[in-house]
């Protein structure tokens, strides 16, 4: 069979750029969630490469969270464009000239019909001839599934699917390349997990490239998922029903999802009082996940010691600073948040009450410094007829606080939430509340996936800093105390940046790591030695600083451009922390470190 596929692909490349359904055969088991064991359903395109047009070096993309499929498969291919060194370039155009062939993955919404086959929502047809596909097109029987935030275990299952159909059509024994941008990071993680440990096909993966992944958890400020769920389910009150409908969107497709209960470390239905929609209970002040964050943790970690695929090599980009730096809390410039930070700052919005007036008082901030209790949230609800008095029904009340290992999550460092993306798929209507709120924000963006999340560091009783001081040398100095998080890491290489970026924000610096790492099989891999040797930084500036575990006496390093071309040559003792200064052009080069004890080739990009 596999010979009559590359025949096909050799001979008629044209058929692969048609965008084809693909559905799981394996169930998720998703018992433990309450949930039955469905197949999943999903969509891939093939770009082939643009040297030959053979189908015979996959790059597998895997998009993430995605709530209402606002990415298509094209969409996704775009996401891959970035601002490069002769003006926009796309990282898929770069390698397919390159001779790789781009498979996108796309988890778009579908039906699960009353016989339980699946039809993608493209499919169904507008039967009431409204020029709109919505719920009174659906047939009888039938459910829908958001696929980019369903259950991360079912997606990984339509992957493994995708990867055993890649595996069985792609010409020679070249081995796969899967990136997995945000929660595909976990969806990737999770399928070479499980065809590792239980399924007969192999993977034949090389490289795992987790970009800016949320391996310990995602971030929602819990102050922002109290008030926004309030404001959409709280308004109930006795003197009527004055809940934001338009927010309503927000709270079912993206809070409540099944991969954002999943992913957040702070959910807030796990403060929810018995019984109640909006009110958090006085007594759950420190951060508490979703049940089913546990669940999935669990599931993913179960299938050997590391929780990581072991055939692969593991590396990792992420767009949190990897030097502890603040982010700003509006655009590029300005302040920077803090814990604690107000986010809203006495806002009041109008409330459409049938006499008189109402209105909603507001003051929100991020989880505090840690060990500290603060109202994360003050919604005052009041009234005004004859004379003002709070709103009947009460008020919306929520304090936070932080254990005592680490400052609140809010403000530490991660590859940052554009809030816009938040409302892009509800209505925003001029004068409404959704727009006041909105535009009385004291902050544009979040902490979505913290630095220490991206990069996995190892953490001993679940107690994780959010703020730790990431060293990724050969070890911490001798003598010092034990931490919560560790600088362990799965990943044998990874890119970070000094700077807080926008999440899977793509970039020269980035781009170009991931093209080393994509290009060559070799890169970083220790050879003849047990010795742990690697750059603190990569990219460097002008200092290039070596880490390696034991001394390595009269080590020769040459450094030599991509040409080949040497530019630099010395001979030194590495003792664990060694720096060169290095005064050469822009652009990629390779260390070459030999000695008694140790062979080291290393690849590193001169900012």
């Amino acid at each position: 069979m596999k010979q009559i596929y590359s025949l096909i692909f050799t001979l008629i490349p044209a058929l692969f750029l048609a965008q084809t359904d693909i559905s799981s055969t394996i169930a998720a088991g998703l018992t433990a969630y309450g949930q039955s064991d469905d197949f999943g359903l999903g969509e891939y395109q093939i770009f082939l490469d643009t040297d030959n047009g053979v189908f015979d070096k996959p790059i597998i993309l895997v998009d993430g969270f995605d709530p209402g499929d606002s990415r298509t498969v094209q969409g996704l291919y775009d996401l891959l464009n970035y601002d490069g060194p002769t003006g926009n370039e796309n990282l898929a155009d770069i390698v397919r000239t390159a001779g790789f062939d781009v498979v996108i993955l796309n988890f778009p919404g579908y039906l699960r019909l009353a016989d339980n086959s699946l039809l993608n929502l493209s499919d169904v047809t507008d039967t009431n001839g409204d020029m709109i596909i919505d719920e009174a097109d659906f047939p009888s029987g039938s459910t829908f599934v958001d696929g980019g935030t369903d259950f991360i275990e079912r997606n990984a299952m339509i992957l493994v699917e995708l990867i055993n159909e890649v595996n069985s059509q792609k010409v020679g024994s070249q081995e796969n390349v899967i990136i997995g941008p945000s929660m595909g990071g976990l969806i990737s993680r999770y399928a070479l997990n499980y065809m590792e440990a239980t399924n007969s096909q192999e993977h034949e993966t090389r490289l795992y490239l987790s970009f800016d992944a949320p391996h310990l958890g995602a971030n929602v400020p819990i102050g922002l998922q109290h008030l926004l769920n309030y404001l959409a389910y709280g308004l109930d009150l006795s003197l009527g029903n004055f809940n934001v409908i338009a927010l309503q969107p927000l709270i079912d497709g993206f809070l409540d999802s099944p991969a954002s209960r999943q992913l957040l470390t702070d959910h807030y239905t796990a403060h929810l009082a018995a019984g109640e929609p909006a009110n958090f209970d006085p007594t759950k002040l420190t951060p508490e996940a979703h049940p089913w964050r546990g669940i999935f943790e669990t599931n993913i970690n179960s299938f050997n010691s590391s929780g990581f695929p072991s055939d692969t090599r593991n590396v990792s980009i992420i767009n949190g600073s990897g030097i502890g730096s603040a982010y700003f809390a509006f655009g590029n410039s300005g302040v920077t948040t803090s814990p604690g930070f107000t986010v809203l700052n006495n806002l009041s919005i109008p409330l459409d009450v049938p006499i008189g007036s109402g209105s909603a008082n507001i003051i929100t901030r991020f989880t505090p410094a840690a060990s500290t209790t603060i109202t994360i949230n003050d919604l005052e609800l009041i009234y005004c007829f004859i004379g003002c008095s709070d709103l009947l029904g009460g008020d919306g009340i929520a304090n936070g606080q932080s254990f005592s290992f680490s400052d609140g999550i809010d403000a530490a460092p991660g590859g940052l939430f554009d809030l816009s993306g938040l409302t892009e798929d509800i209505t925003v209507e001029p004068g409404s509340i959704t727009e006041i709120f909105l535009n009385a924000l004291l902050i544009d963006k979040f902490n979505f996936i913290p630095s220490v999340s991206g990069l996995a560091l190892e953490i001993t009783n679940g107690e994780v800093d959010w703020y730790h001081d990431i060293d990724l040398g050969p070890g911490n100095p001798s003598g010092m105390a034990a931490q919560a998080t560790t600088n362990n890491t799965p990943f044998v290489n990874y890119y970070l940046p000094d700077d807080n970026e926008g999440h899977v924000e793509l970039n020269e610096a980035n781009v170009t790591f991931a093209l080393t790492e994509i290009m060559s099989e070799t890169l970083n891999i220790e050879t003849l030695n047990e010795i742990s040797l690697r750059l603190a930084k990569n990219p460097i500036n002008v200092s290039l600083r070596i880490l390696n575990s034991s001394p390595i006496i009269d080590a020769q390093m040459t450094v030599t451009d991509i040409t080949g071309k040497l530019v630099y040559q010395m001979n030194a003792d590495l003792n664990g922390d060694t720096s060169f200064d290095l005064n050469i052009a822009k652009g990629m080069y390779i260390l070459s470190i030999q000695s008694n004890a140790v062979t080291k080739q290393i690849k590193f990009l001169k900012n």
